[in-house]
């Protein structure tokens, strides 16, 4: 029961962190949104890859604010450029997701029910990307996803529910921040795959073996 509960608290704890490090880059004007903007660049390839350059793609995420700097924005404006320029690779229209009531928490993560309802509502759909928090992970979940055969795709914080996902083979791909700093001596990025791997980390399936936990 002990380590249940230490788990869960784990889990609250990293995606509160993994909330607050979205939330600098998001605010701070003086934090550079080139790795956010890398992230939609360098998920359009791997998704035209996963889906043999060709299907619709949903896009689940809360709506960024229009105004002022906000690294999910340049996310998910920088995905929507690059898939254009692939014109066999459709971005339905996003699937906003609603806010929490005033008073709650928000950890910014999707919650079963409404991943079930994306799944639903959009039957065309070959690719779910996900910028937000995996919801936690279930069987019925998982099985949903692998019976659609639809590429699940995820930018979010890392907990111990990624790595179940991704052994269910649900889940294709994850990407999360950086475990360690970059080298000291690493040259300074100058293409979209080089801030992207300064910033973040990709997992899939294929290399569990690379997870802390």
């Amino acid at each position: 029961m002990k380590s249940k509960k230490l788990l869960a608290t784990l889990a609250i704890l990293a995606c509160g962190l993994a909330a607050f490090i979205f939330w600098r880059q998001s605010s701070d004007p003086s934090v550079s949104l080139e790795p956010s903007a890398a992230v939609g660049e360098v998920l359009a390839e791997e998704i035209s890859r996963l889906l043999g350059g060709k299907g619709t793609v949903v896009l689940l995420s809360r709506q960024p604010p229009k105004e002022g700097p906000d690294a999910n924005r340049e996310r998910i404006e920088s995905l929507e450029a690059a898939l254009k320029r692939r014109p066999t690779l459709r971005l339905a229209a996003p699937d906003w997701l609603p806010r929490p009531p005033v008073g709650t928490m928000d950890l910014g993560v999707v919650t079963p029910e409404q991943f079930m309802a994306a799944l639903d509502k959009n039957p065309e759909a070959n690719a779910f990307v996900v910028f937000a928090g995996l919801p936690h992970y279930s069987q019925a979940l998982a099985g949903k996803v692998n019976q659609r055969s639809v590429k699940l795709v995820a930018v979010c914080g890392y907990r111990g529910d990624v790595r179940r996902w991704l052994e269910s083979k649900a889940l294709a791909i994850a990407v999360v921040p950086r475990f360690d700093d970059p080298p000291a001596n690493a040259p300074a990025p100058n293409t979209p795959k080089a801030w992207f791997d300064r910033e973040f980390q990709m997992f899939t399936p294929e290399t569990l073996s690379r997870l802390p936990y």
